[in-house]
């Protein structure tokens, strides 16, 4: 796939096409994108968007509690008319519970906690010169999600062609293997563009598109700086390496402020690390400057892990703590007593998270392996089926029993791994196709598969992908079990 360069120049004219070849790789990647991709996208989100008050208007709603959410929620005495009707009616599921913590500006009670206070606080603070209602929280939320996975349709092809392409110094791209790789990319960005979880990357409340966001630019960051690593002729680590592997670590540390799943973005620095000591371990000529940066990478992944450590500890102070608000069980007792009694308080570590998932939403290991489950299991069956093809046919890839692909590939294949077994194991399993949506490894391996595929299997991948997305679009609009 990459030829090598056969020519006898000196090792300076060597280094000096190196980093030409490698600055107009990164300029290739950095500024190209497909033509119209953004218009694309934009106008797929204003035809679902519009869908989806169709949806709402003229099918009734499976649960009508729904239409009476909003008039519990909100303390407002506006009058609500008949946009705001609509607004709020498609605010259900998870983003009752997200909208109603930004409208009060905290958690009110336990259950609460299982949703992480980046996006509510967010909200507040966009909408800071209005009045907190519902509506106009629900309005905000849409319109903030459509934008930010605008955003992040065209950060997926950059990424997806940084990754199918894999770089490295001393290599130069073939030019039909490059046409290749953008064919890919872009095919990736439109899947992303009508992803089947199409309507949680839009509806109010929902942190996927955010999420979304943030750890996708942080991959794009992360892959980037690989493409400077130690270079051993000069013995140093390239200032562009740090900048990129530092930003990429913040970005997956707002991800992680964002949903509980963002801690395991901390895989990519551990990837990280783990590479660098195996380079050091293959050749010890230049040790102690190869790690130098190997703080950067343990504090990015301590940062990472900082959003849900501050989640817990919060919500250990509020329930456990000796000045506890809250009155648990509605008895007599001091608060501290009633916060006593709450088991979770007394477990080493305290974890509210897993505790208010398993009482309240009976989320455990195996729980969804249930007969009574069955709809369920054949509603995550495609996302679970295509992922597990998908990792076997085109993740950790190896050539003569030496894994080739470069780090920030190798993460996001464990990630995307570690996410099916989530999935199939520990969480409700019908979120499976959501839980996937978030990564952008199954857009690039899914990318690749359709590319290989006929006209008519590209076909019937292309009628899956929007058949998904249109019933998921209907049946979450109006409150119908669609999770």
């Amino acid at each position: 796939m990459y030829r090598k360069r056969r020519n006898h120049t000196t090792n300076k004219e060597k280094n000096a096409e190196e980093e030409e070849a490698m600055d107009a790789l990164v300029a290739y990647n950095r500024y190209r994108n497909s033509e119209n991709i953004v218009l694309i996208a934009f106008l797929s989100r204003v035809m679902f968007i519009a869908l989806m008050f169709i949806c709402d208007a003229f099918v009734s709603d499976y649960d009508t509690s729904s239409s009476h959410s909003s008039n519990k929620m909100s303390g407002s005495t506006l009058t609500r008319d008949g946009f705001c009707s609509r607004m709020e009616s498609i605010a259900v599921w998870d983003g009752v519970h997200v909208l109603r913590i930004a409208e009060v500006g905290g958690y009110e009670y336990e259950h609460s906690h299982a949703f992480y206070p980046a996006l509510p606080f967010l909200l507040r603070f966009i909408i800071r010169d209005s009045e907190m209602t519902t509506c106009v929280l629900a309005r905000t939320a849409l319109v903030l999600n459509a934008m930010v996975s605008i955003a992040t349709v065209v950060i997926m092809e950059k990424l997806a062609f940084i990754l199918l392409a894999n770089p490295q110094k001393g290599k130069t791209l073939d030019v039909h293997f490059a046409g290749k790789c953008a064919s890919f990319s872009r095919s990736a960005a439109l899947l992303y563009c009508f992803t089947p979880a199409f309507i949680f990357h839009l509806a109010p409340g929902y942190t996927e598109a955010i999420f979304t966001f943030c750890a996708t630019y942080g991959a794009l960051l992360f892959a980037r700086g690989s493409m400077y690593e130690f270079d051993g002729a000069r013995a140093t680590t390239d200032w562009r390496f740090v900048l990129n592997k530092v930003t990429s670590y913040v970005f997956f540390a707002l991800a992680a402020s964002f949903r509980s799943n963002g801690i395991l973005l901390g895989i990519y620095p551990a990837c990280e690390i783990i590479s660098l000591l195996l380079a050091v371990k293959r050749e010890r000529k230049y040790w102690f400057k190869r790690l130098v940066s190997l703080p950067i990478h343990v504090i990015g992944g301590l940062c990472i892990a900082l959003p849900t450590v501050l989640v817990q500890y919060n919500a250990y102070l509020s329930f456990c703590g000796i000045d506890s608000g809250y009155e648990i069980g509605g008895g007599g007792g001091s608060a501290v007593e009633a916060a006593k009694s709450r088991p979770w308080c007394s477990k080493f570590p305290p974890n509210v998270y897993a505790f208010i998932q398993s009482e309240y939403w009976d989320v455990g290991f195996l729980q969804s392996w249930r007969v009574s489950q069955m709809g369920n299991i054949l509603i995550a069956s495609p996302a679970l089926l295509a992922s597990m093809y998908c990792l076997k046919m085109y993740s950790f890839i190896r050539r003569d029993r030496v894994l080739v692909s470069p780090v920030g590939a190798l993460a996001g294949d464990i990630l995307w791994l570690i996410s099916c077994v989530l999935c199939a194991t520990v969480t409700h399993i019908q979120i499976a196709m959501r839980f996937m949506s978030v990564l952008a490894a199954p857009y690039v391996a899914i990318a690749r598969f359709g590319g290989e595929e006929s006209e008519r299997g590209k076909y019937l991948l292309a009628s899956f992908v929007a058949g998904y997305a249109l019933v998921g679009m209907v049946l979450f609009s109006n409150f119908y079990p669609w999770t």
